[in-house]
């Protein structure tokens, strides 16, 4: 009658911290991870299923299923629930469960259908439509996420419930409290937009590069700082040199006269988020965000892109989650934006009419610093109501009982 947790590693993903902090409140007994790869604290040594790690080729690891799923299998037993994060996770959960008779409670994260696109989209989908529906009970991390899972993978709605992320609000305010170093904060001496993230196709970035040179026209001051690393580095990097500004990426002392900086991973990002002026966020799509949420629990102002899913549940909770902005919305507890897409568009077009209504509204709250007072609390408020301890109760309920929502 144990519960075994399990995700396909522990790399520095917002899932996976979201995992791991989990993994400090919720009783199990058995942390189990389908590769031998950990770079965050966890409450107890991991069994591995594999050697495989982030280095393994991601179609070996996929291929690699059936044989997770036996040995999962051989952990687990009749009266026993493995609640699993990520999607490899889940399929090996549930394909485990017709093996050992265990309870799979999976959780999905992001929202498939724009996750998952091309060759690994024509695999991944139709493995998520086949083995998702087994499960026992499923935990949406957003509305948006739950409706894509009903809509486009036959999952049954009884079975999903919505359990929003969360992140520890003190912990966060404690290390954003802490100093930049001096390079750093004589270049958070100008009005700073930081963003933070996996450098990504789902995160957007380009979009915000591009926008940032209609900024630079209105306030010639400012900079951009963008905290994380990913495999789309290079391309943004050199977009920016493309776009006309002046870039560092490192290595070395940042200089306080660029334009852009790529800050890279950092273990505490907070310092860079909570001295910035404004957080702006371009996903093209979404789970449930968790640099968004972390961004409001350092107390930064928000601007985000109205995106599928999760910004407009943070931003607008009264609203119906499936309307999108048209327009700029001056919403509760910050700025929801029209959606952008994820056509890489290169150096030399024009800025897009979205993209010049978005410059044109970072603009403008930059020179506003009462709705940027207004929106910092706003901010603290609404992280407050995403503690990850007031969902504790919510898990152990999903883990008992199933789906309640």
């Amino acid at each position: 009658m144990g519960v075994k947790l399990l995700i396909n590693s522990l790399f520095r993903g917002g899932a996976e911290k979201q995992f791991a902090a989990l993994a400090a409140l919720l009783p199990h007994d058995a942390l189990v991870l389908l590769e031998n790869e950990v770079s965050l604290p966890l409450p107890g040594t991991p069994v591995f299923l594999s050697s495989h790690t982030a280095a393994t080729p991601s179609f070996l690891k996929t291929a690699a299923i059936p044989a997770y799923a036996r040995r999962l299998a051989a952990l687990a037993g009749p009266g026993d629930t493995v609640l699993s994060f990520m999607e490899r996770a889940n399929l090996v959960n549930v394909l485990a469960a017709r093996r050992s008779g265990h309870r799979a409670v999976i959780c999905e994260r992001t929202r498939p259908s724009g996750e998952f696109s091309g060759l690994r989209g024509a695999l991944m989908r139709p493995l998520i439509r086949k083995f998702y529906p087994e499960a026992a009970a499923i935990a949406a991390n957003s509305l948006g996420v739950k409706a894509d899972l009903e809509l486009n993978f036959d999952v049954p709605p009884a079975k999903i419930t919505v359990i929003n992320n969360g992140c520890d609000t003190g912990a966060i305010a404690a290390l954003a409290r802490l100093p930049l170093d001096a390079a750093w904060a004589r270049v958070y001496a100008r009005p700073v937009i930081c963003t933070s993230g996996r450098l990504t196709a789902a995160k957007g970035q380009w979009h915000l590069l591009r926008l940032f040179r209609e900024v630079k026209a209105a306030v010639p001051g400012a900079a951009l700082v963008l905290a994380g690393e990913g495999g789309l580095r290079g391309y943004l990097a050199g977009l920016s040199a493309d776009l006309g500004l002046k870039t560092y990426a490192g290595p070395g002392e940042p200089p306080p006269d660029a334009d852009v900086y790529f800050a890279g991973f950092r273990e505490n990002p907070y310092p860079f988020i909570a001295n910035a002026a404004l957080f702006a966020f371009t996903s093209v799509w979404e789970g449930f965000p968790n640099s968004l949420l972390e961004a409001m629990a350092c107390g930064t102002p928000v601007i985000s892109a109205d995106c599928d899913s999760g910004p407009r549940e943070i931003l607008a909770p009264a609203a119906p989650f499936a309307r999108r902005a048209a327009a700029p919305e001056d919403a509760p507890f910050g700025v929801l934006m029209p959606p952008l897409t994820a056509d890489r568009l290169p150096a030399g077009t024009p800025a897009l009419a979205h993209e010049k209504v978005w410059a044109e509204k970072i603009a403008g709250l930059l020179a506003d610093k009462a709705l940027l007072e207004k929106y910092s609390r706003a901010s603290l408020a609404r992280a407050a109501d995403f503690e990850l301890s007031k969902a504790v109760p919510r898990w152990r309920d999903l883990l008992e009982k199933g789906a309640t929502t």
